[in-house]
């Protein structure tokens, strides 16, 4: 919210509320004397919005990790993506758990402070509703993750160690209670300052709702939510981006955005300080002499989720990076001329001709064994395969005119970065015989697209949290997906097709004038929801509303993981390493400091 972030911003944004508390009472002003005054109270307002990025700065990937839009980086086990190993101990999802209470204590304090602060009531009841649908937002993350959860919702000056985790329908009952208080309260319908409004409120109802409905066996909770997704549907109308328009740094805050945090780079003590969201889809790009984007390598889209993009889809070009110029940014910079500019990276995809663009492909390496490519590099010493430009020319059409000789100069001006070439592969009717021929230079910087979706437009600096875009942590398109998730829940497959339809109908979606179309199987729901589940991957990937919570709630999370994980599908996980691990383990450091819980408030399947 960049308004409110200007407000006392070198006062309190980037310090802890208790390490400005202790540097004021050393001047010998009280609590109570600096948050009654109007500006010392704004302070506390923006540290309550402010805290929520230490959930998102880095990206959190108890949200995303171990489903099946995701695979496994490069020399890794996290327990995250093959739960055999994932334990109360797990740094991910500790820091999950701590970030999500420590926001919750901000938020408790700038409540509490509320009733002195010398503000005019209508302020106060504003104020109020904010922060009554911000604890309910946080207190259903952590549901979300951990089920029935610890409610913290009292002001203390030290730790509270005696609180018992509540049941998850009495967890469900608090964050429900709370986002009615603030839609009750006096927010205005839409924001443009990223303050809470009724739009916001109404889209999580829907959310919570329809996952109650599912963790409860509650029918009428499917409706419920249906009625507060079509509030927001109401009040925002249809989709009006492209989604290459939706994503645009030049358009942020628009009117697609339900909610996000918003930064800048005036609200930021450094330019390491941002968000790392452009870095975390996707493999490795080279050192900082390369002048890529730096990537945290931590989440690689998959192979599945790339053949679930038909030739159509023009989401598929808006999603994915699929030619890397001599240096990443030039994309942005317009320097994409094939007469002029050097590539380092391209990823051509065939569609209807994929076996004639692997028989191609094939050629350019030393052949393949083993279902794999033996070497899919495509220089010998200091120069370029035979061949390969003329490949790039006949699969990439935007090379297709351009005189191949300034396509590159194989040792490109940024060093010895040299040309490098991975296709789509999907030759195969076995999507594991396609995928491991695509893992082949699994190993190697750059073996697969990028994400572009969350990017800045040029590099500030060769460091992961570069970024001070906002992070979108909800979308019209997805109040649009709920609502149709919600009729699958009522086994209402015409109306959930209608709303799918309508994120399909996105302006710019079909690259060839015929509609983008769904339809559900009416077999099962299990069935229509694997279709649902690949549509709302396809437009949701990379966002921060969680394909994790997604897959758990409608009860998918094995099921998909192990149809279209390759990490499955192999058998190197077993069959089933889900098990009875449909939640995340609650902290065992929580454990042991909170005397309300014991080791039998620990989910299933990590005692």
């Amino acid at each position: 919210m960049k308004k409110i972030f200007n407000i006392a911003l070198s006062v309190v944004l980037f310090t802890g509320c208790g390490d400005f508390l202790e540097e004021d009472n050393r001047a010998g002003i009280t609590n109570d004397e600096l948050y009654a005054s109007t500006e010392g109270y704004q302070t506390l307002r923006v540290n309550a919005y402010s805290s929520l990025r230490a959930i998102y700065e880095e990206t959190p990937r108890v949200l995303l990790a171990g489903t099946d839009l995701y695979q496994l980086p490069r020399n890794n086990t996290d327990p995250l993506y093959d739960y055999r190993n994932l334990n109360p101990t797990n740094a991910d999802v500790e820091d999950f758990y701590t970030n999500c209470y420590t926001v919750l204590q901000a938020l408790n304090t700038a409540e509490y402070y509320l009733n002195i602060a010398e503000i005019s009531d209508g302020d106060k009841s504003l104020y109020q509703a904010e922060y009554s649908f911000l604890k309910g937002f946080v207190h259903f993350l952590l549901i979300e993750q951990f089920g029935g959860v610890v409610i913290n919702d009292e002001y203390t000056q030290s730790p509270r160690t005696g609180i018992p985790r509540a049941t998850l329908s009495a967890s469900y009952d608090y964050v429900l209670g709370k986002l009615k208080e603030a839609l009750d309260g006096p927010l205005p319908q839409t924001t443009k300052d990223g303050a809470i409004n009724k739009d916001i409120v109404n889209h999580y109802l829907a959310k919570v709702y329809l996952t109650r409905g599912w963790d409860l066996g509650s029918e009428n909770d499917f409706e419920t939510a249906k009625a507060h997704a079509k509030a927001v549907i109401d009040s925002r109308g249809d989709l009006k981006y492209s989604m290459e328009q939706l994503w645009s740094i030049d358009n942020e805050n628009n009117d697609e955005v339900i909610f996000a945090l918003q930064y800048d780079a005036s609200s930021l003590p450094n330019n390491t300080s941002g968000n790392d969201q452009e870095a975390s889809f996707g493999p490795y790009l080279s050192g900082s002499e390369r002048k890529h984007k730096t990537m945290r390598t931590s989440l690689y889209p998959s192979w599945s989720l790339h053949s679930w993009f038909g030739k159509n889809d023009a989401r598929y070009e808006a999603t994915f990076m699929l030619t890397i110029w001599e240096y990443y940014y030039d994309y942005y910079q317009n320097k994409v001329n094939p007469e002029k500019n050097a590539i380092t990276a391209v990823y051509p995809r065939a569609w209807d001709r994929a076996q004639e663009m692997f028989d191609d492909y094939k050629v350019l390496t030393d052949g393949e064994e083993n279902g794999v490519f033996k070497d899919v590099t495509m220089t010998k010493g200091d120069t370029l395969r035979s061949g390969v430009l003329a490949f790039i020319k006949k699969w990439c059409p935007e090379f297709s005119g351009a005189d191949i000789a300034k396509i590159t100069n194989a040792k490109a001006t940024n060093g010895t970065n040299y040309l490098r070439v991975y296709p789509f592969i999907e030759h195969s009717s076995d999507p594991k015989v396609n995928e491991k021929y695509w893992r082949s230079g699994y190993i190697n910087d750059f073996c697969q697209p990028v994400i572009k979706k969350f990017d800045m437009n040029k590099i500030v600096t060769w460091n992961q949290r570069q970024s001070y875009r906002d992070v979108v942590l909800a979308t019209l398109s997805e109040t649009m997906l709920l609502y149709a998730e919600a009729c699958i829940g009522k086994e209402e497959y015409q109306q959930a097709e209608e709303y799918i339809q309508r994120v399909l109908n996105r302006p710019g979606n079909a690259k060839y004038g015929s509609t983008l179309t769904v339809s559900l199987p009416a077999t099962s729901r299990q069935a229509a929801l694997e279709e649902y589940l690949k549509e709302s991957g396809k437009e949701l990937v990379g966002q921060y509303c969680g394909r994790w919570p997604e897959l758990r709630r409608t009860k998918m999370l094995e099921y998909m993981f192990v149809k279209y994980s390759y990490d499955v599908a192999d058998h190197s996980l077993g069959n089933t390493p889900i098990g009875l691990k449909t939640y995340r383990p609650i902290p065992q450091n929580a454990i042991d400091v909170n005397e309300g819980l014991t080791s039998s408030d620990q989910n299933q399947g990590y005692n």
